[in-house]
């Protein structure tokens, strides 16, 4: 336990000191940033780049390709259209503009964009068209040929074995991963499929490994930090788990989910009036948080207040009937009345 915790602090001390190396020209700071996977940084300096000089073509290229990896197709694609304008698109730019189409739901034109390019990328993205549009086996062989095609293979691997994930398939999963661990292993893509499938496999402690590799790399990644909160559960290690929400809480001070996740702590401790003091200040926030609101219902039974845990119980215990957790607090309700 004391290792996971070491490499994770001294992970993290490293990533903040090299931060303070990087080059001072806002463009060259964004590639790094980039470089590195750490896309929310990497759009702050782009931008800051950008303010500066709105026609930077470098900039520009490099925050469609930012907005991409952060899942914003829509943004991007304008971004794409400024850079078109500039007469310098990147060689990819077709591709780039395919993503982008994907992402805002549009795989019709996505696969226009596309066209007869040969590379591995292109037929990660004919695959992902072809599951936008329910066509399994028309994926799996686009990822056959992607294999075999020209080009950085690694998110093309990451991407079959989401798909074989999603499907059930095991061992098609267990193939794609070990290709992508073995072109790129330390891409955040790879360790998460690797992540996902240590999971699906029963592996918890393998599984919360990978995501504490993703938080190394991009510390603020937050589905990363929440699946190794809920992974170091699961291989029963309350040291890391406790570890990674205070960390959490620290660098996420507004974000309602550690508000949520620190009152867990609480109620581990016992501290019950401390989590209804944490939740009630936070009550209009947690409001649709049906884990939180449960909490708050049993830290009020804990401290006396059985209808009013009732109350609030009441319509998430109806909403939730097999949800454990819920079943077990009605319970405890229904004792004590």
């Amino acid at each position: 336990m004391l290792g996971y915790r070491a490499i994770f602090a001294m992970s993290l001390a490293a990533s903040l000191a090299a931060c303070s190396l990087l080059p001072s020209d806002p463009t060259d700071e964004a590639q790094a940033a980039f470089d590195a996977q750490d896309y929310l940084t990497a759009r702050d300096h782009v931008q800051t780049a950008l303010a500066h000089d709105a026609a930077d073509t470098r900039a520009l290229e490099l925050l469609a390709r930012t907005l991409l990896a952060m899942g914003q197709g829509g943004d991007a694609l304008v971004t794409l259209d400024r850079l078109g304008q500039s007469g310098t698109p990147p060689a990819d730019a077709n591709l780039l503009a395919a993503e982008g189409k994907l992402q805002t739901g549009d795989p019709v034109a996505a696969m226009e964009l596309i066209g007869d390019d040969p590379t591995a990328e292109a037929w990660r993205l004919r695959a992902l068209v072809a599951i936008a549009q329910g066509e399994a086996e028309r994926a799996e062989q686009a990822y056959a040929r992607g294999r075999r095609a020209e080009g950085p293979r690694g998110k093309l691997f990451a991407s079959e074995a989401t798909f074989h994930l999603g499907r059930g398939d095991l061992g098609a999963a267990e193939q794609a991963v070990a290709l992508a661990q073995d072109v790129a292993p330390d891409r955040v893509e790879t360790l998460f499929v690797s992540a996902r499938l240590a999971e699906a496999q029963g592996n918890p402690v393998l599984a919360l490994s990978n995501y504490l590799r993703i938080v190394e790399i991009v510390p603020m990644d937050r589905p990363a930090l929440l699946a190794a909160i809920a992974t170091s559960e699961q291989a029963e290690l309350p040291r890391i788990t406790r570890h990674l929400i205070a960390y959490g809480a620290a660098t996420r001070p507004l974000d309602t989910e550690f508000v949520y996740q620190q009152a867990r702590v609480d109620a581990w401790d016992g501290n019950w009036q401390t989590v209804r003091e944490r939740l009630q200040a936070h009550e209009t926030e947690l409001a649709e948080h049906d884990p939180a609101r449960l909490l708050y219902a049993e830290a009020l039974l804990q401290l006396g207040q059985v209808e009013t845990a009732r109350a609030i119980a009441a319509p998430i215990v109806a909403r939730r009937a097999d949800d454990p957790a819920a079943v077990r607090l009605q319970a405890a309700i229904e004792a004590a009345s």
